[in-house]
């Protein structure tokens, strides 16, 4: 079975979870490719999909969500499961209630079997202007707080799963 993962990453920590979801897919004997959603047209030699994205401010990044909103179709009629990466509020941050709004509208459209949300990472050096000020707004702290554990069960979840359909 082929497996797209893909995901749009602002400064790369999304990109790296993305990465570590397809090496632990590969792990299980099945076939990933591993791609940023622009690279990505033609969905056929596919057999499942995962879709990430990094949220700021509260929103998926345009090339993911245009990702999904151009081939919902295809998702739709494939195992697909979406995530999200971003929450950096919280000592530890944690993703809260509300932080998997911006990809549960998008797991509604391409019928994902699953949205799941992670920790992100803050690297200040990396940000806009605008993007810091947001950040000391909102007293986010820099930091890695992606749980490596919990991405590693997740994709051992889609594992099993598609070990079921396949």
């Amino acid at each position: 079975m082929t497996v797209l993962v893909t995901a749009a990453s602002e400064q790369g920590a999304t990109g790296e979870i993305a990465a570590r979801i397809g090496a632990d897919l590969a792990e299980q004997g099945f076939e990933v490719d591993v791609r940023e959603p622009d690279e990505v047209h033609d969905l056929a030699q596919y057999e499942a999909f995962v879709v990430g994205s990094a949220v700021y401010m509260g929103h998926w990044l345009k090339a993911a969500r245009s990702f999904v909103d151009t081939h919902a179709d295809e998702l739709a009629q494939r195992p697909t499961w979406l995530f999200s990466s971003g929450p950096i509020v919280g000592d530890p941050p944690r993703p809260g209630p509300d932080d998997g709004r911006a990809g549960n509208a998008l797991a509604e459209t391409a019928h994902a079997r699953e949205h799941k949300v992670f920790a992100g990472k803050l690297d200040k050096s990396a940000l806009s202007w605008c993007e810091k000020v947001a950040v000391r707004a909102a007293h986010a702290r820099e930091g890695d707080y992606r749980d490596w554990d919990a991405v590693d069960d997740w994709a051992a979840g889609i594992a099993q799963e598609l070990t079921r359909v396949g």
